[in-house]
């Protein structure tokens, strides 16, 4: 038999008890998302965009729909970053702004200055990086833009909240193990 056939065939056996199994495995579990984290990074994301919005046209739209308006990318800009391997106007833009409103809602979290920096050439290569001091919390490395354009609210946060998170638990990891041995004794 084919391997598609022998797939097929367990997955519709119902007595096989590693059918579910098999299924269950293949499909991605989404983590739910801290609705905290999620409203603080909407909201200093939001800031950043009435920042650049100079005459405040868009001041008074609800902050869901203000993200929609002046940060998610369009199908045209969508379509503009896959011809060619060019990055469209719009992912140079969504790429500081996220990581800034990310390093924002850090700051608040922990106390800490944290920095952003964010770069990406015209083919849509670069790195995104959270850092406070000497000390790397998040590196996101970007290949073609991917997974910029954010073309949905959802997306957006959820690749936000994902990076804060992990940037908070390495910078908690980081607090024991210097706690242990030392500041000195991790760097260099």
């Amino acid at each position: 038999m084919e391997p598609m056939a022998n797939e097929h065939a367990a997955l519709q056996d119902k007595g096989n008890t590693e059918a579910p199994a098999m299924r269950l495995r293949s499909r991605k579990v989404r983590k739910e998302l801290n609705q905290e984290t999620a409203d603080a990074l909407v909201r200093r994301l939001c800031h950043l965009l009435d920042a650049g919005d100079f005459f405040g046209r868009n001041a008074m739209l609800p902050p869901l729909e203000k993200i929609g308006k002046l940060f998610l990318a369009t199908a045209e800009d969508q379509n503009q970053s896959e011809f060619n391997c060019a990055v469209s106007p719009k992912v140079r833009q969504q790429v500081p702004l996220l990581f800034q409103a990310m390093a924002g809602v850090m700051e608040e979290r922990t106390g800490l200055m944290i920095q952003s920096t964010a770069e990406i050439n015209g083919e849509g290569f670069g790195r995104g990086l959270l850092y406070s001091g000497r000390v790397i919390l998040v590196l996101k490395s970007l290949r073609a833009g991917a997974p910029f354009p954010f073309t949905s609210a959802e997306k957006t946060i959820r690749y936000g909240v994902e990076c804060i998170e992990e940037g908070q638990a390495f910078l908690d990891k980081y607090k024991v193990m210097t706690s242990e041995h030392g500041l000195l004794s991790l760097e260099g």
